[in-house]
């Protein structure tokens, strides 16, 4: 099993795949490793509680869930491209749970997608400093650049380092347990790694 034979399941999981690759093939970039990546953990979950005020204010019924309906205003309202067809393919895509909603970490799924594929302003909803740190964190894992993680070849990427933990959280993400690892199963679980899941109340952080 390698990445090369990987078929996507979807057409956007496809032209997510895609996107990623672009990244990584972009004149001058250079491969970061998870150490440096790390040390931008603060900065992103900084960045994280800023998309959680967004995140609340767009939450009319307070019901600590977007539906579809209010998707559609919320990307209104930042400054969207994306069609109803293409948002709604985006939206099933960050709702993990098929819940028909999506909670707050699917919504930073969905704008990430959304800014992946070039259907959001860039400077919106601060999510600039998390993304591309989410997008380096997960080149580390990919080092092949298939656009997905692949399980079986992550003791090449983590040159034995680590590999058994690592491999142990990447099992986890692994929600439908085929061996591979998508983009927004990894970002779901980045959250965790920065600290992003901690319900602690976002005023209280100095992120001016």
């Amino acid at each position: 099993m390698d990445g090369s034979s990987y078929k996507p399941e979807t057409p956007l999981e496809g032209e997510i795949i895609e996107a990623l690759k672009k990244i990584r093939n972009t004149e001058g970039r250079k491969q970061p490793t998870f150490v440096r990546i790390q040390l931008q953990f603060p900065k992103a979950n900084r960045a994280f509680k800023k998309v959680k005020k967004v995140f609340r204010d767009l939450d009319l019924d307070q019901d600590e869930s977007l539906s579809l309906q209010e998707i559609n205003e919320a990307v209104k309202t930042l400054g969207g491209t994306a069609t109803e067809k293409e948002l709604k393919d985006l939206f099933d895509t960050a709702d993990a749970d098929g819940g028909g909603d999506l909670d707050f970490k699917e919504f930073v799924v969905f704008l990430c997608v959304c800014s992946l594929l070039g259907h959001l302003k860039e400077d919106d909803c601060n999510l600039n400093t998390a993304f591309d740190c989410v997008v380096n964190a997960f080149s580390v894992f990919d080092t092949p650049n298939h656009g997905i993680i692949v399980l079986s070849e992550l003791d090449d990427a983590m040159n034995g380092a680590g590999i058994d933990v690592m491999a142990e959280r990447m099992k986890e993400m692994d929600n439908d347990g085929d061996g591979y690892v998508t983009f927004p199963e990894f970002l779901l679980a980045f959250m965790c790694w920065v600290g992003s899941d901690d319900d602690s109340d976002d005023d209280s952080d100095e992120d001016e």
